[in-house]
């Protein structure tokens, strides 16, 4: 919460400046009419690297809606596999202009997730010793997902003033994959075979001679991937020479292919008598087209260009 005052206060002076010296700086309508953005904009030769903004307008946003956990977190727009997997945390994006209306656009994002929550739970093996024991051991779930994209195309932009049309498409690419792992502090042994667990919802009867079994792992065996081409269009807007704030909307179509899922179980196996594995195939392997708005790297974005000449 100190960190979002910090912010917020900072923003406000930011905001209080920049208005109190165009104010004090402000250029006549005719002036506005005849200035030369030459200097401002992209020329051939120029290079340029770019950052999301997304998660710092959400960030202000929140600051205005009474979102008591506003946080800087993701620093990126949806993914292409924004609906199976968690946001990228960097979106970098990058041009090289060919011409001073015509360029190359590269966009990579990636992101990297792992966290793992403990939990205790009352120890089974000090309770069948000591009835009034308090002895706890911790069950562990650990999470993780990876995701990445890159896409490459080219752009085209109209306008030689401050703000400039900004027309593209291109070929991007994705993939991902996430689990989920568990780790528990009671073993199943013949004399415990339906130990103490955190959550006890987990227990399921997966098959019959497992009548309680309980998850070792979730996940998917391979990456998911999808391939596919996009269009675009959007508007930089120059607020410094060779500084711009853009935005952008994406509408692309992809093919996705999505592994089958499996899941591990373990319990007491009432056939064998003996502590047993069990892999439990959940989903098929699936793949199809998709054709919509997703967000390509960023929807909006700061730029800096760099002459190389």
């Amino acid at each position: 919460m100190k960190f979002n005052k910090i912010f917020t206060l900072a923003l406000s002076l930011l905001v209080a400046t920049a208005a109190f010296a165009d104010g004090a700086n402000k250029p006549s309508p005719e002036e506005r009419a005849n200035k030369d953005y030459s200097s401002w904009l992209p020329a051939q030769g120029d290079m340029s690297i770019g950052f999301s903004l997304d998660p710092i307008a959400t960030f202000v946003g929140n600051m205005f809606n009474g979102n008591v956990d506003n946080a800087l977190d993701d620093w990126a727009g949806e993914p292409l596999l924004g609906q199976e997997l968690p946001n990228s945390l960097v979106s970098i994006m990058g041009t090289y202009m060919l011409t001073d209306n015509l360029a190359i656009r590269a966009n990579l994002g990636f992101g990297l997730f792992a966290k793992k929550y403990n939990q205790y739970v009352q120890d089974d093996a000090a309770l069948m010793i000591e009835p009034l024991s308090n002895a706890k051991v911790i069950d562990q779930i650990g999470y993780k997902s990876f995701s990445g994209s890159f896409a490459l195309g080219v752009e085209y932009r109209l306008g030689k003033r401050a703000v400039q049309g900004v027309f593209g498409g291109g070929l991007n690419y994705a993939c991902g994959s996430s689990s989920m792992n568990f780790a528990y502090g009671n073993a199943i042994t013949e004399m415990n075979q339906n130990p103490s667990i955190s959550d006890p919802s987990l227990y399921q009867s997966v098959v019959p001679y497992l009548p309680s079994a309980r998850p070792l792992s979730i996940h998917s065996a391979d990456l998911i991937h999808a391939v596919g081409a996009y269009g675009s269009i959007g508007v930089e807007w120059f607020v410094a020479p060779k500084i711009a704030l853009g935005a952008n909307v994406n509408l692309g179509i992809y093919y996705e292919i999505n592994p089958a899922r499996a899941e591990v179980y373990e319990g007491w196996n009432t056939l064998t008598e003996a502590h047993t594995t069990h892999t439990e195939l959940v989903a098929p392997s699936n793949h199809g087209f998709h054709f919509g708005t997703d967000n390509i790297g960023a929807n909006l974005y700061i730029a800096f260009y760099f002459g190389t000449k």
